[in-house]
């Protein structure tokens, strides 16, 4: 057999520890000049907003009268006053090409950063027709014109979530962000569906990096790895232009971590959550190892150390003749942790906390020059759920209906833990040069504990019990370092560079399984018609290099823009399974149902006649191992231009050039010979036009092509068992590629004080679009052959008049997606199912797409007293979970409905305090095929309410 590839987890773990050290000690540096700021002055900070083009105002000139003191904005907009005394003043922005703008009655309190984002107009806009606009600072503060600009005058249709937002809808982490975007809802938890396309058919980058899966049978990244605290906005690209990647038809989201501060600060949170479900169960739980609270195995779990070549352990044929190969067994099968079934227990109380901390540091004379920032934060968590009311079917499919249905109550909890750490640094060597590195840690840990229990007919029994034990370890770090350039001389000219990578790593260690079985007649059984109890071990290392180059230039005293860049991206994964199973040839006593004793000393020794008992063998099937490569070479030119006065266009074109090669190997460590690869050259053309009114109202439309690639454990051919399911998963190295081509609509309107009107319609039209289907008891990959998509998204963000004052102020928001989609049934899918259903349509729709997704929100905020409340609503409609290729009928989720409270309140000495009440609602959830006699559960859990509060004190 092929020697598998092992890291020990020792190790790992004490990197774990070391990174959360090093980030310690540069927290311990950076915080110990706080409190030095003199207390009776404070900050005045923002970006200089082009009003008309959208982006930022390079080197614009802001002063402050009274002070007569003038700074210079960076390459990006940004300027920066520091140590202004307390009182009102007046600003002036002058840069070339513009209007000067004057901004009246800003306030600055000491101790206080003061925000102040400033828009500035053409010279040859007919917004205004003096020479200089006038315009009050408390204008632009309620108005938030930079997160307003951002998205007005963005290239591509899309959205954006901030962390202004998380605390008042109750996010938690990206998953949860996302959830609260137009058109996007979140499948398992972590997996995000966009316009009604699923996580395939979308990409995720952090800081506009690649982000690699940490799961070895999808493409798609785990956004719950993400938490809140670390994460400064979340941003959904809808439509495609050439500078960003091709691979998504749905959305590219980019995860933007926390940047550099305005000024010094340290914040520490701590919260505690109870949920009446977790309360009312008996929690299951297992051994665990020491290190599980930090998300992390510090190697209990672990191969034991005799069994990790498998040359050492015995082959059949010498157990019984060779006393030395029985002895060798014996301490093999020993060496093995005997639990094999979850205790029962109560729960503890959810908690979390976070730390975070920035400062800024002048390392010349010069504000201008060599500015150095940082900022980090570290958040952990840990949370337990669970219901041991759960209900899990299987059924068997012929033409004339339903056999030999599989009826499980199923109880099941998990106990997660996850930490995440964040250190970004900046030096900004002036305003036109700056470099930077970005890095990001994150680790958990959920271990599960599940019992089915119920009828089993073809197993012979009256009653079966499976117990599985699964522990799954996720690790995701990421290194950035990145430079941004306005080269002198060269006016308008901007080069953006950027080198990463990317590591990504899911473990299960000892995933273990049992089954029995207790007839009317006779004893239990542990073996039958049902697999070996048996032990897992699988892991997943993905890793991403990744170097982009930018070069934009921007024509002198014009919005034309030209822009153009390569890029280049590597991606490497190995995935390795180990299989042990328990046999017996004979025991001192028959199995009696009871699993503590089956791996009792007693059975695991030799008899009196020094025969070996019972004894573990690592398997002799195909174990699944394979690796994969693929790389993405790409360059694109883009024009954004302004060819008549409030017309804008954006066109371009990208190519990319993809490779996949990937071997799996069979238990011997053979190649296999029918691997899936793939190499493709793609010109993915995209064309926008931007039609402005009023200066605040757009109409969009774009046109682009995009693709989706199957990813490596879709194109391996080997079958692997899914334990938690009860399916065989096997690939398809037949898969292409499919490509899309899209088509957009949108009007938007942005009012006043951070108002919002905007409505999208959108077409799209996929050939060979990936779906995974199921056929009784195995799931697989195929391609259809086409399908078309389409939908309307409705956005509304609007101030209400009632409850509304000086100091408070009630906002409702809410966005609502319409979907449909079109796939034609294959021929042999069609006759089949017409054979219990005549009438059923030769269509359907696309795996994962629901009519409708909605959200809407309450939020009032009383700013003197520092309270807000927020009433937070999101519905997802019926979804085709599963497609069947067989007599059964595909599987479906039930709409979903969730209401969560949130009440925050600031308190004195820089304490806040958050409560919030959440799944107020407590809906189950269901899946269920769609038979022709009616609905058949397939599965069916509840998750129960909860309540949280949390305090946090800010030290500044």
């Amino acid at each position: 057999m092929k020697m598998v590839r092992l890291i020990p987890r020792n190790a790992k773990f004490f990197g774990s520890v070391a990174k959360a050290f090093s980030l310690l000690i540069c927290s311990m540096y950076s915080m110990s000049a706080l409190g030095q700021q003199s207390g009776a002055t404070g900050i005045i900070s923002g970006t200089i907003v082009d009003a008309d083009f959208g982006g930022s105002v390079f080197n614009a000139k802001v002063l402050i009268t009274e002070l007569n003191e003038t700074v210079t904005a960076n390459m990006d907009g940004k300027y920066f006053f520091g140590n202004v005394p307390e009182g009102q003043y007046t600003l002036v922005s002058t840069a070339g090409y513009y209007k000067s703008v004057r901004v009246e009655d800003v306030q600055v309190a000491a101790g206080e950063v003061t925000k102040l984002d400033i828009p500035m107009y053409n010279d040859d806009s007919e917004v205004v027709e003096l020479d200089a606009i006038v315009v009050k600072a408390a204008v632009l503060a309620n108005s938030d014109i930079g997160l307003l600009a951002a998205r007005q005058k963005a290239p591509a249709i899309g959205d954006a979530i901030g962390s202004d937002s998380f605390g008042k809808l109750g996010v938690g982490d990206a998953a949860d962000a996302l959830s609260k975007v137009t058109g996007v809802s979140i499948s398992d938890g972590k997996y995000m569906i966009v316009r009604g396309l699923s996580d395939r058919y979308n990409n995720t980058t952090l800081n506009g990096s690649t982000v690699p899966s940490a799961d070895p049978d999808k493409r798609a990244v785990q956004l719950d790895q993400f938490p809140s605290g670390i994460i400064e906005s979340v941003v959904t690209t809808k439509s495609f232009t050439p500078d960003k990647s091709g691979s998504f038809a749905g959305g590219s989201v980019n995860v933007i971590t926390k940047s550099i501060p305005d000024a010094r600060f340290m914040s520490i949170s701590a919260g505690l959550s109870y949920n009446e479900q977790v309360d009312s169960i008996d929690f299951l739980s297992t051994v665990g190892s020491d290190s599980d609270w930090l998300g992390s195995d510090d190697g209990i779990r672990a191969i034991p150390e005799l069994a990790l070549d498998p040359d050492n352990i015995p082959l059949p044929g010498s157990r019984d003749f060779d006393d030395a190969a029985a002895n060798r067994l014996v301490a093999i099968s020993k060496s093995f942790t005997p639990e094999m079934e979850p205790s029962r227990s109560s729960a503890p109380l959810n908690r979390s906390f976070s730390f975070s901390f920035g400062d800024r540091f002048h390392l010349t004379g010069d504000p201008e020059k060599m500015l150095l920032g940082v900022i980090g934060s570290l958040s952990y968590k840990r949370s337990y759920s669970g219901y041991d009311d759960g209900i899990v079917r299987r059924y068997e499919g012929s033409s004339i209906g339903v056999t030999n249905p599989i009826d499980f109550n199923e109880a099941s909890s998990t106990d997660f833990a996850q930490w995440g750490a964040v250190f970004n640094t900046t030096l900004q060597v002036n305003n036109n040069h700056k470099i930077g590195i970005k890095s990001m840690y994150n680790q958990s840990g959920s271990d599960n504990a599940t019992i089915r229990s119920g009828d089993f007919e073809l197993a012979g029994s009256d009653f079966f019990q499976a117990r599985l034990l699964q522990y799954t370890e996720r690790t995701l770090n990421s290194y950035q370092l990145f430079g941004e350039h306005v080269i002198a001389g060269v006016e308008g000219l901007r080069i953006d560079w950027e080198a990463s990578k990317s590591k990504s790593v899911q473990d299960e260690p000892d995933f273990r399984l049992f089954y029995d079985a207790t007839p009317n007649i006779g004893r239990p059984t542990f073996q039958g018609n049902f697999p070996a109890p048996r032990r897992y071990w699988r892991r997943m290392d993905e890793e991403n290099e990744e170097f982009s180059f930018d070069m934009t230039h921007q024509i002198p005293g014009s919005a034309h823009e030209i822009k153009f860049g390569f890029s280049s991206i590597d991606i490497h994964r190995d995935f390795n399974e180990r299989l042990f199973t328990y046999v017996t040839r004979r025991s001192p006593e028959p199995y009696n149902g009871d699993v503590s004793t089956f791996l009792s000393d007693a059975n695991l020794s030799l008899d009196s006649q020094g025969r070996v008992q019972r004894y573990i063998a690592e398997s002799v099937g195909a174990v699944p191992e394979y690796f994969g490569d693929q790389t993405v070479d790409a360059m694109y030119l883009m024009l954004d231009i302004k060819p008549l006065e409030n017309w804008r266009m954006i066109l371009g074109a990208r190519k990319e050039d993809a490779k996949i090669a990937l071997q799996s190997f069979n238990f011997r460590g053979d190649p296999n010979s029918n691997d899936g690869n793939l190499s493709n050259d793609d010109w993915l053309p995209a064309f926008h036009i931007v039609r402005e009114i009023s200066g605040n109202q757009n109409i969009r439309l774009a046109f682009s092509k995009t693709l989706a690639r199957p990813n490596f454990r879709e194109l391996s051919p080997f079958g692997s068992f899914d334990n938690a399911g009860g399916e065989v998963f096997i690939g398809n190295p037949e898969l292409v590629r499919s490509r899309i081509q899209n088509l957009d609509l949108r009007y938007e309107w942005f009012m006043d004080e951070g108002q919002l009107l905007a409505t999208s319609a959108f077409y799209k039209k996929m050939d060979d679009p990936i779906e995974s289907a199921f056929s009784e008891g195995q799931l697989t990959f195929a391609n259809v052959e086409e399908a078309t998509l389409y939908g309307l998204e409705l956005e509304y963000r609007k101030k209400l008049p009632i409850l509304r004052g000086e100091n408070s102020s009630l906002t409702f928001g809410s966005n609502l997606t319409f979907t449909e989609s079109e796939v034609n049934r294959t021929e042999q899918d069609l006759i089949r199912k017409r054979l219990r259903d005549p009438d059923i349509s030769a269509t359907r729709e696309l795996q994962g797409q629901s009519a409708i997704v909605g959200n809407a929100n309450l939020f009032w905020e009383q700013m003197k007293w520092g309270s807000s409340l927020s009433l937070v609503y999101n519905y997802t409609g019926e979804r085709l979970y599963s497609v069947s290729d067989g007599d059964l009928s595909d599987i479906f989720e039930d709409p979903t409905h969730s209401l969560d409270f949130i009440y925050s309140q600031r308190l004195k000495n820089n304490f806040s305090m958050r409560l919030s009440f959440s799944n107020l609602l407590d809906e189950d959830k269901r899946k269920f095929l769609d038979d022709p006699d009616g609905e058949l559960i397939y599965s069916l859990n509840g998750s129960g309410r909860s309540v949280s509060l949390s305090f946090t004190k800010r030290f500044e």
